[in-house]
């Protein structure tokens, strides 16, 4: 049996390798932050001046194992060649042979007969670069293999061909290095020379550490990435699925790689993110969503014999899972608990894909209702009564809010009061997200199919958790008086229409702005514009009243102040046109939509109110308790 080695190699050592990277291993993530560093690293020991001869550069360990003929076969790799599984310094290892891909590219050639041919590093050195294959990514080798010309397809190549321009600009920095050559020379002497032909330079070497023959490279994996801080429970947990158990059938596990890879790169849409959350949440692998929510589930059965057993430290998650996996794990096992998250994750899309589910699900989430808790409702009837589900969990949210119906009209009794404002927040945001409902509903009846094809209006939840937003009056509030000519200059250019039939209150408004010293106040300029404008001096009940109510983001209604309604309206369809979030019935009331009769556009009077107020009545009547009165 072979024992662990270990050992110093300089990179030139390393050259030639072939290195197999298991489908455990997590993806290239290295940030211009460490790529700089690595390069001034390596840089400032290059051009040291006072280094001894036996002085060196060192990287990281590199931790591998030698991989057997069937071990080869069954990964479909060449048993011609020496191959060794990269265990522990992946990263270390992408990012040193991009340098030297770089250097090759850029310096590795001369010019014959006017054309510029290419000198490999097997050309200079004797030696190739090292080749870095992996399980569950075949594109990756060829993507390094010609990184400088190649466009990135995948996460990973997007990563590496990041790296690679980070490279360039480090290299090709002017105001540090006018002349480019000379530093890439020294650069490349440090890592493709050896002992044997060294320079002044010296030499970059790597801690080799390679294991026996007859280790769990899974085990090892674990057990040194559990101290440091870049591992995260979900690679970690990652490793757990896909390691050999021997019994375990090779495309399970390429099944379980490929699943794992469309599980994070669904949660990296920022739409379905959002939908299930109210933050963006710092997690490098938001997969790991689904193994808290897992754990959490287990925490609500008996919260303190779960801590005392895996503890409340960040690597709780993976101690709970870390335990199903016993030495005498079978395949059916695996595939079993596997099929378990994956089964979360299918409910979660289909929540997401399904029109009326979703939108009811994002409002219950962004009143912090948890996803466990949905979850329970969805688990425990059957699918045609998830929706009566929702309805009544979202009914429990609302059941405060009084309304009383008095033949054709409602009275909503939520007045505008700093104790409110939440619970009308919530009110406005159910009443988009059920207006759209019924949109897709009526849509459906007609076409007779309930399918996405019918989602023509989708609630976008992530724009609307990470702006702010205001309760914002429909009609106009006295301004403050900083804001009073400024008031009259734009109330005088929205309403010159009907300002034209009135010279008198023109002169007034005129002398008010012009003659410092004149008589006419405020105040009753004030009126009579409302007066003309519609916005009659209304009781405050009226003012106050969620008719007169809407949802608006906190930079446009602070935008204009408390203009009047045509000022509102002409700024609120300059946004929409320019593309800015406008909930769809916020839109509504501005272009009057609910406007029955048909009154004046620049107007918002007492009628409008209630027509409003009707139409929230009417669309949220499934989740208000009324009163018939």
């Amino acid at each position: 049996m072979a024992e662990n080695t270990i050992g110093l190699k300089s990179v030139s050592e390393i050259l030639g390798k072939n290195f197999f990277i298991p489908s455990y291993q997590r993806g290239y993530r290295w940030d211009r932050q460490q790529i700089e560093e690595l390069l001034e690293d390596i840089y400032a020991f290059a051009t040291k001046k006072d280094k001894t001869e036996r002085e060196f550069y060192c990287l990281q360990p590199i931790v591998v194992k030698k991989l057997k003929d069937e071990e080869k076969e069954r990964n479909n790799l060449d048993k011609s060649k020496e191959w060794h599984e990269v265990i522990d310094g992946q990263q270390r290892l992408t990012t040193i042979r991009i340098i030297l891909s770089y250097l090759e590219s850029e310096f590795g050639g001369k010019m014959i007969d006017g054309h510029f041919v290419a000198i490999t590093l097997k050309d200079k050195f004797g030696k190739p670069n090292f080749d870095l294959e992996y399980q569950t990514r075949p594109n990756t080798k060829s993507f390094l293999d010609s990184i400088s010309t190649e466009d990135a397809d995948t996460m990973d190549c997007y990563f590496i061909k990041q790296c690679y321009s980070f490279v360039k600009d480090w290299f090709e920095n002017s105001t540090r290095f006018p002349q480019k050559d000379p530093v890439a020379g020294s650069i490349l002497n440090t890592i493709v020379l050896d002992e044997a032909n060294k320079k002044e330079e010296g030499l970059v070497k790597v801690l080799w550490y390679e294991i026996e023959d007859d280790k769990n490279p899974i085990d090892t994996f674990i057990r040194i990435n559990m101290g440091k801080i870049p591992l995260t429970n979900a690679e970690l947990i990652k490793a757990l699925f896909l390691q050999n158990r021997g019994s375990i059938i090779e495309s399970q596990q390429t099944i379980t790689a490929n699943e794992w890879d469309k599980i994070e790169y669904a949660f990296q849409n920022e739409e379905f993110w959002w939908f299930l959350n109210n933050d963006q949440n710092d997690m490098p692998a938001r997969i790991e969503f689904l193994f808290d929510l897992i754990c959490e589930i287990e925490k609500h059965k008996d919260r303190k014999t779960f801590e005392s057993k895996y503890g409340t430290d960040k690597y709780t998650i993976f101690r709970f899972f870390n335990e199903k996996f016993t030495a005498d794990m079978t395949f059916d096992k695996v595939k079993e608990e596997w099929d378990k998250i994956h089964e979360y994750f299918l409910a979660f899309q289909e929540w997401y894909n399904t029109p009326v589910w979703y939108h009811y699900i994002g409002f219950l989430i962004y009143c912090k209702i948890s996803v466990i808790e949905i979850y329970k409702i969805y688990d425990s009837r059957h699918k045609e009564d998830f929706t009566k589900g929702l309805i009544e969990k979202i009914k429990d949210i609302v059941e405060n809010v009084s309304c009383e119906k008095s033949g054709e009209n409602y009275l909503i009794d939520l007045p505008f009061e700093n104790k409110n404002k939440e619970q009308i927040r919530r009110l406005l945001l159910l009443f988009n997200i059920e207006f759209i409902n019924r949109q897709y509903n009526e849509i459906s009846e007609r076409s007779n199919t309930q399918d996405d094809e019918n989602f023509i209006i989708k609630f976008p939840f992530k724009l609307f958790k990470n702006e702010k937003w205001d309760v914002e009056h429909v009609d106009s509030q006295t301004p403050n008086t900083d804001d009073e000519n400024e008031w009259l200059k734009i109330a005088k250019k929205d309403l010159s229409k009907e300002l034209a039939d009135s010279n008198e209150l023109v002169n007034k408004i005129n002398d008010f702005l012009e003659n410092a010293s004149t008589q006419v106040k405020f105040a009753d300029l004030y009126k009579e514009i409302c007066k003309l404008s519609g916005e009659r001096e209304n009781d405050e009940g009226t003012k106050n009243s969620i008719g007169n109510l809407t949802l608006l983001n906190s930079d446009i209604n602070r935008s204009y102040g408390n203009a009047l309604f045509p000022t509102k309206r002409r700024i609120i369809i300059g946004k929409d046109m320019e593309g800015k979030f406008i909930p769809i019935c916020t839109k509504h009331v501005f272009l009057k939509y609910f406007d029955k009769v048909g009154t004046s556009r620049t107007k918002w009077e007492k009628g409008d109110i209630q027509n409003y107020q009707n139409h929230i009545g009417t669309i949220l009547n499934d989740f208000l308790t009324i009163k018939i009165s």
